[in-house]
């Protein structure tokens, strides 16, 4: 009898591990909440800046300790939210919002369970041809091998509907899905020709491309620009600087979108609302130094650009600080 008993309490043990092991929103006594931010390729911005939210919420908020993880981007990022295979996640507004509301890319799916914490800086599309080319403008991608996003990403979302604005499709190109840091090595291999990618300026791994090779930026004019914002409102109007990127010397007009921080329904509400106060606020200036486009930034800021209903726990410190009624 007393053996059956044992027995019976180490199988309900055991199944009670798997399922707290199991559950992202369970940590055991005395341990540490575990979470995992994924980001995108780790040539872009969101890396570093996954890597910097990781760090403050580690640093800052007692009992939690945060990572960030490289991924293929957007939809990928949705997926895993859906999954619960990660906690939080950086994406294009246009895709969460595409996922909550189950249209264009995920029309008869049911809605995401996804809600947002919170924004940051601005990602502009950037179409980069060999100087050595003959690509002055987008018109002239025709017939050339051109790199976008992997497949299904947002970048590569972005690109196929600026492609179509200009009249063209990927039939009209020599297309690969591929990440921004293959973009870049191809470049300098020559085994592409131009590349059109969203991503924050200036993009390190671009950076050493136009070290190394000269390149030139394309431009979208302001008819065009017009026309794209009023179409798609989720899109704004940027500038790529001169001499954000080695050998190029003139501002370039470009398209952007912010980039936003969102979270899976359930996630525990005063966890969230802790971590948007601590990255938002409260260690705002920290995470200032992970990129320069974060120098920009301000509380006020990160409260715009989310396309999603927030997360109650991020609701709860916008309204606290007077930027959500």
């Amino acid at each position: 009898m007393r053996k059956r008993i044992i027995t019976t309490a180490i199988v309900f043990l055991f199944v009670m591990g798997i399922a707290v092991a199991a559950s992202p929103n369970i940590a055991s006594a005395g341990s540490k909440r575990l979470l995992s931010i994924a980001t995108a390729s780790t040539g872009g911005s969101w890396y570093p800046a996954g890597g910097a939210i990781g760090s403050l919420i580690t640093k800052y908020i007692p009992n939690t300790e945060a990572s960030a993880h490289p991924s293929a981007a957007s939809r990928e990022n949705i997926r895993l939210l859906q999954e619960k295979k990660t906690d939080l996640a950086m994406v294009m507004p246009s895709i969460a919002y595409f996922a909550k509301t189950g249209t264009s890319l995920y029309k008869g799916k049911p809605p995401a369970k996804v809600k947002g914490l919170f924004s940051f800086w601005g990602i502009d599309l950037l179409i980069i041809a060999r100087a050595d080319t003959d690509i002055y403008k987008i018109e002239d991608l025709k017939g050339h091998k051109v790199g976008f996003g992997p497949p299904g990403s947002g970048s590569a979302n972005m690109s196929k509907k600026i492609l179509a604005e200009y009249g063209m499709t990927y039939d009209d190109v020599k297309p690969q899905f591929i990440s921004a840091t293959e973009q870049s090595q191809a470049l300098k291999d020559k085994t592409l020709d131009a590349a059109m990618y969203t991503i924050g300026t200036p993009a390190s791994t671009f950076v050493d491309l136009c070290t190394l090779t000269k390149c030139r930026i394309l431009p979208i004019k302001e008819k065009m620009m017009a026309k794209i914002v009023k179409k798609y409102p989720y899109y704004a109007s940027s500038v790529i600087p001169a001499k954000a990127y080695p050998q190029i010397d003139t501002d370039t007009p470009a398209l952007k979108w912010v980039g936003i921080v969102v979270t899976y329904d359930d996630l525990d509400s005063e966890l969230a609302y802790k971590i948007v106060k601590t990255i938002c606020k409260d260690h705002l200036d920290e995470f200032k130094q992970c990129h320069a486009q974060a120098k920009k930034l301000t509380t006020e800021g990160m409260s715009k650009g989310m396309s999603i209903p927030w997360h109650p726990g991020a609701a709860r410190f916008w309204k606290e600080v007077g930027l959500l009624k």
